[in-house]
């Protein structure tokens, strides 16, 4: 109960941490003592940098910590299924609800679902700014960029509008709690393709990585990897719709077209496939750390765990993919907690040379023992 107890508290300092950094242009509340509080709140996180980004660090360190003892503690084996997912509900609920303090795309999102659902027009060819008088521009950001999601995505951002009655806190919290069913759905999904292996629980359910980024900050990436993982479930257990999933979740963000031949390939060739992918992708985000023109945001690494949980990662690699996730969550939002600009925030240069490593020294190995015992089994057959 101690390692439950911690971890639920570790999450709930991050929910209160979240509402330090609420936009002054936005209210959440009109009940007079809340707005008070939220007003002390605020300007406590804002005007307190140093300390909001010492606390940040530790709330990391301290995630990521009970994340490694999930892990190699052989914890998770002890506890039932049923408890974990309990847990697994509370943390996602907690973090559901959190203010996505990293990022404002959420009301982009947001913004996006109102161009259709309330001024009946088309959000690829009208942008925010489109609509001067209306009061979310306040709070929302890159108002002049038409949306660059796909179908799937709006489609999907209607459902919480529908329900909200114009009310923007409806919307808001309802995209975010649909975002955290999401979240468990594609988990429990993840489990039944790995056959209930409980360390599921450590990499997805209890990510700090990954909750910090597709459930607090609300990215929409967490739609695609569950269609992903979906299409994959109906795949492995020859239920029709898979292709009609996998399309969906292409129609969100496009450049997951390349996880397409995952579809057609027998089951042997499927993990060798899946490490092809892996070190593609590690070498296009250190391309895109450095080149000009390009920029890497810290959610593409979610990315990974279209490919990651199918590729037969040992320990000690899994022990790597955590280090990074937390190298990329200290060095990429700090800075801005502590400066109050993005403008400081660009990953340094090492990085790349960070991402080209990891590449060669721990999934090029893999990829190429993959490979050579296929072409081996493959001469055998000849």
């Amino acid at each position: 109960m101690l390692v439950f107890s911690l971890l639920i508290l570790s999450y709930f300092f991050l929910f209160i941490f979240s509402y330090l950094w609420v936009d002054f242009n936005l209210s959440l509340t009109h009940y007079p003592f809340l707005v008070n509080f939220l007003d002390k709140f605020q300007h406590w996180g804002y005007f307190n940098r140093s300390l909001s980004a010492k606390i940040y660090l530790g709330l990391l360190l301290l995630l990521f910590s009970i994340q490694l003892y999930l892990f190699f503690s052989g914890f998770l084996k002890k506890q039932s299924l049923k408890k974990l997912l309990v847990l697994a509900g509370a943390v996602t609920l907690i973090a559901s609800l959190s203010y996505p303090f990293l990022s404002a795309d959420i009301f982009h999102y947001l913004f996006d679902a109102k161009i259709i659902g309330y001024y009946h027009q088309n959000p690829y060819l009208y942008s925010p700014n489109s609509f001067p008088g209306d009061s979310w521009l306040r709070f929302t950001h890159w108002v002049h960029l038409p949306t660059p999601y796909g179908p799937t995505w709006l489609l999907y951002s209607l459902i919480p509008f529908a329900f909200s009655l114009g009310k923007f806190i409806l919307n808001f919290y309802g995209l975010k709690l649909l975002n955290g069913l999401l979240f468990l759905s594609a988990g429990i999904f993840l489990l039944r393709i790995n056959k209930n292996d409980k360390n599921v629980f450590a990499y997805w359910f209890f990510n700090p990585f990954l909750i910090i980024e597709l459930l607090v900050n609300s990215h929409n990436d967490i739609l695609v990897i569950f269609l992903f993982y979906l299409s994959l479930f109906l795949l492995l257990k020859k239920m029709q719709g898979k292709f009609f999933v996998f399309i969906a979740s292409v129609l969100i963000k496009f450049v997951h077209i390349i996880f397409a031949p995952v579809l057609f390939l027998k089951k042997k060739y499927r993990r060798l496939f899946f490490n092809f992918l892996v070190v593609f992708l590690f070498f296009y985000f250190a391309y895109l750390l450095n080149a000009s023109g390009q920029q890497f945001h810290s959610w593409y690494f979610s990315w990974l765990f279209m490919a990651l949980p199918f590729i037969g990662l040992n320990n000690f690699s899994w022990f790597l993919i955590f280090i990074l996730e937390a190298v990329i969550l200290i060095f990429k939002y700090c800075p801005f907690i502590l400066t109050g600009s993005w403008q400081e925030t660009s990953f340094l240069t090492f990085f790349r040379a960070l991402f080209i490593f990891y590449g060669l020294v721990f999934f090029l190995p893999v990829l190429q023992l993959r490979l050579w015992r296929s072409l081996k089994s493959f001469g055998k057959k000849v």
